[in-house]
């Protein structure tokens, strides 16, 4: 199955989740938060700033200045976080973005992969992180037109899909 199966579940996914009093900076000063939103019926999570979740598929809202993140655990198991400039008034929070990566479950023998509309502006700012030199950097994907992503790794095939 490809990603872009989900792409009308997502899309309903994210706009029933916008939340115009949405806080990425109150997620990014607790070290990053569990995705708090997910699709119907298939129960989706969907990645907003400052947020991070774990599954066969995943989704992240619009990454426009933010940078993305992947990690496949397993062959059906992908992680995923999503981070933005200037949440905490800094313009990379190395401190925060080690705890997000951290409670997020990303781990430092695994590759890592980068994609994000800002993931040039990001690849000098992320070089004091322990989790900065793992993996691929220069990204995955680049994202300049600001898309929302899905990601899906079904028994070790892996897809994706931007919207």
């Amino acid at each position: 199955m490809a990603a872009s199966r989900y792409e009308a579940e997502v899309l309903l996914g994210i706009t029933a989740a916008a939340d115009p009093n949405d806080n990425p900076g109150a997620r990014c000063e607790a070290g990053g938060a569990p995705a708090a939103n997910s699709t119907q019926p298939t129960g989706i999570p969907i990645i907003r700033e400052w947020e991070y979740a774990s599954g066969a598929v995943i989704a992240f809202s619009k990454i426009d200045s933010c940078l993305g993140v992947i990690q496949m655990a397993s062959k059906t198991l992908i992680r995923g976080a999503h981070f933005s400039m200037f949440a905490s008034s800094s313009q990379y929070d190395v401190v925060q973005f080690d705890a997000a990566m951290g409670a997020a479950g990303f781990v430092l023998n695994l590759p890592i992969l980068f994609f994000g509309g800002g993931v040039d502006d990001w690849k000098e700012g992320l070089d004091g992180t322990a989790f900065r030199g793992v993996g691929p950097f220069p990204p995955l994907l680049k994202d300049a037109s600001q898309k929302r992503w899905i990601f899906q790794l079904d028994n070790g095939a892996f897809t994706y899909h931007a919207m």
